[in-house]
């Protein structure tokens, strides 16, 4: 399965258009030569024999994260999009994840590409835009309404490499405190969790998992002592929330932003921690999230 390479500025980024404009692999190379993977590399026999992929970093349009049952209800009807987590009976991830993406425009360091779903429910435009640039790498969503108004939301997945020493740091005054299936039920002040502002190690928090509203400054770093880096995430536009996962293993991140808290669409009471957005005809929405990589004294 063919990929694009991005390679400018020290960064190497690969994307795949025909497995949901996936990010593939994201290395960084210092002034000395040396190479680090920064987000998890995949190769193509993995994206053909894996549902869900094992890739870097994935999109989720037109909604980010999980909606209970499938089902929501908006403007006096019920809405059924498909069950693709059935496990806990949760649509998760969008509609666009696996979808083949048409190359619009291509350069050695930008690279825009675009799907165009016509469904029951949502009928959209989904643009991606990747570029390497000397402050990182930036990866913008855009969408556009159409069909009819809806709900719509965004967010992008990424996959980040970490070792044993890594540390994560980032401000928000809340977090959510979520049900069995990770569907939240509450929101309390994030100083009740990790101790994020002031960073936490990550080999605490194995298989954690959690979204954060008020994060105002729309930036994470991943502090990689081992690999002598530090990462820095940054967000604009609709991605104003910040959803966490530590999988279980030890050597993965995920650093998620997003536009609206899981299964808003369902939780109006926990609207005020991240809505999702209507969207008329014709309407868009923008979000986008940079990538910056430094290296650090150890």
């Amino acid at each position: 399965m063919e990929c694009i390479v991005l390679s400018a500025y020290g960064y190497r980024l690969s994307v795949s258009p025909k497995f949901g404009a996936s990010i593939t692999r994201l290395d960084w190379s210092s002034r000395t030569g040396c190479s680090v993977p920064i987000l998890r590399a995949c190769e193509d026999d993995q994206l053909l024999a894996n549902r869900p992929s094992p890739v870097g970093c994935f999109l989720m349009a037109p909604f980010a994260n999980r909606i209970d049952g499938g089902t929501f209800s908006f403007d006096g009807r019920t809405y059924v999009v498909t069950i693709n987590h059935p496990g806990e009976n949760v649509a998760i991830h969008g509609l666009s994840r696996f979808a083949s993406f048409d190359v619009i425009s291509q350069t050695a360091s930008t690279l825009s590409l675009m799907h165009c779903y016509r469904g029951d429910v949502f009928a959209y435009d989904l643009v991606q835009e990747c570029r390497v640039d000397p402050s990182g790498v930036s990866v913008q969503l855009t969408i556009s309404n159409h069909g009819k108004r809806m709900p719509f939301g965004l967010g992008l997945h990424p996959f980040f490499m970490r070792e044993q020493r890594t540390q994560l740091q980032f401000c928000a005054s809340t977090m959510s405190q979520s049900e069995e299936r990770h569907l939240p039920a509450r929101f309390v002040p994030s100083r009740l969790g990790p101790g994020f502002s002031a960073g936490t190690q990550l080999n605490v928090l194995d298989n954690f998992d959690a979204h954060y509203s008020g994060w105002d400054v729309r930036q994470a770093v991943v502090h990689r002592p081992e690999a002598g880096i530090q990462v820095t995430l940054s967000a604009e536009g609709a991605f104003k929330n910040l959803h966490i996962y530590v999988p279980p293993g030890g050597d993965l991140i995920c650093i998620e932003p997003v536009s609206h808290v899981p299964d808003v669409h369902n939780r109006m009471f926990l609207a005020e921690y991240g809505n999702i957005n209507i969207l008329n005809p014709g309407d868009k929405l923008s979000g986008s999230m940079g990538i910056s990589v430094s290296s650090i004294t150890t």
